[in-house]
């Protein structure tokens, strides 16, 4: 390296500050000149076969690869699409050889252990037996293609304590948790705040059933003082109690910002919940030999690199550098629907999916990316490559571009996909 005594020596000071104020014009001139975003996507690029049963092709063999070398592969989707949680499910089958044990899905923990101890034992059966009772379907797993991915993922794991881990607030399953916390040895006086909390929840559904209206879903119209007066009455309760009112108040103080118009503090809230829930799981570990590799399969907003979507710092934050402290690597994937296809939307006046246009809209301004698609096969776009062309130039490519450019290692797009199909069960 020359040094600027030696510069300033052979050139003067004219040429240094020549060479300082010029480099901007410099870096931009030595940027046009390389590629252009679209050809640098064609040519990262790698194609994914699907026939209808397995996937297969050297995009499959990229994702393997750098997953078996990483502690955590996050998969942000836009939920709906059928084929991504076909592509998962064979994902984490082919990894528990190499150390994955847990999936990371988008349920409360207490959540994720019915539905853990459901399909272990009886697999979508057991699914199909939860679902049953009132309000045992949680969001988004009541599809058919959901379904059978946590069926696939217990069964990968038969002899495993827990292999789904549920780091979110809880939608709809407050009935089978009031129903738990029901079976549960408590003091006297938490039975009265109890009996409340539960006629409160099974109020707020029957107007829903009859209505049709989404606000009297009870996680969005519920107080959360009956779940702290309930705590304050069961100060001695277990771990498992303590988790179930824990989540259910959580989620009844953050959709309650929600519903006075701060979306962007429930968000905050929702997203710092999250990282908690994830970080129980991991502490637990901690007394262990050998740490868990772990898969995670959220919505895309709760998995990208830095600020979300949403003008929050989620898992996806988190996880990166939790990998580094482990000296370690993450790996994260954007899975977006086809060009012009559906998804399947969350209905949630009836409680059922319908085929739509994607509701979360993370293609939104991808168009770059999406234009370098193969057309009758899926593509996985490697982003590492695309970083230097955006780089700082948020005006020209667009906020939504850049962001998901930094914030992924791969996009992939399922073009020709397909919506999710409705589970059915009593």
């Amino acid at each position: 390296m020359i040094s600027k005594r030696a510069i300033a020596g052979r050139h003067g000071l004219g040429f240094i500050l020549t060479c300082v104020f010029a480099l901007p014009l410099s870096h931009k001139l030595f940027a046009d000149a390389g590629p252009s975003l679209a050809e640098a996507a064609r040519e990262n690029r790698a194609r994914l076969h699907f026939d209808g049963k397995s996937f297969a092709g050297p995009a499959l063999d990229i994702l393997l690869a750098d997953a078996r070398n990483s502690l955590f592969f996050l998969i942000g989707e836009e939920h709906g699409i059928a084929e991504n949680p076909k592509l998962v499910a064979q994902l984490f089958r082919s990894l528990v050889a190499d150390g994955y044990t847990n999936l990371v899905i988008e349920v409360s923990p207490p959540v994720a252990r019915l539905l853990d101890v459901a399909t272990q034992a009886g697999g979508i059966d057991g699914l199909r037996a939860l679902y049953s009772t009132p309000g045992g379907e949680p969001a988004f797993f009541g599809m058919q293609q959901e379904a059978e991915l946590l069926a696939a993922a217990r069964a990968a794991l038969p002899d495993a304590d827990q292999v789904l881990w549920g780091v979110d607030y809880e939608v709809a399953s407050d009935r089978p948790l009031l129903r738990e916390l029901a079976r549960m040895d408590r003091p006297d006086t938490a039975g009265q705040p109890l009996d409340d909390l539960t006629s409160a929840s099974a109020a707020a559904w029957k107007k829903h059933e009859e209505s049709g209206d989404p606000r009297y879903i009870f996680s969005f119209s519920g107080d959360p003082d009956l779940v702290a007066t309930l705590r304050e009455s069961w100060p001695a309760a277990g771990p498992m109690a303590v988790q179930i009112m824990h989540t259910l108040q959580e989620t009844l103080e953050i959709n309650r910002l929600w519903a006075r118009g701060s979306g962007f503090l429930s968000n905050e809230r929702r997203a710092a919940l999250i990282r908690s829930n994830f970080l129980d799981y991991w502490r637990g570990w901690e007394r262990d030999a050998a740490k868990p590799r772990v898969m995670v399969k959220l919505g895309a907003n709760h998995v990208i690199r830095g600020l979300n979507m949403t003008g929050t710092f989620d898992l996806g934050s988190l996880l990166p550098e939790l990998a580094a402290l482990e000296g370690e690597r993450s790996l994260s994937v954007l899975v977006l629907p086809g060009k012009e296809t559906l998804t399947a939307v969350l209905n949630p006046a009836s409680w059922t999916y319908e085929p739509r246009p994607p509701r979360d809209n993370y293609a939104r301004g991808l168009e770059a990316l999406s234009d370098a698609a193969y057309p009758d096969v899926y593509t996985l776009i490697d982003l590492e490559a695309l970083r230097p062309i955006v780089r700082g130039r948020d005006r020209k490519f667009g906020r939504d571009l850049v962001r998901t450019v930094h914030g992924f290692d791969y996009v992939l797009i399922m073009s020709g996909s397909t919506p999710s199909s409705e589970l059915t069960h009593d």
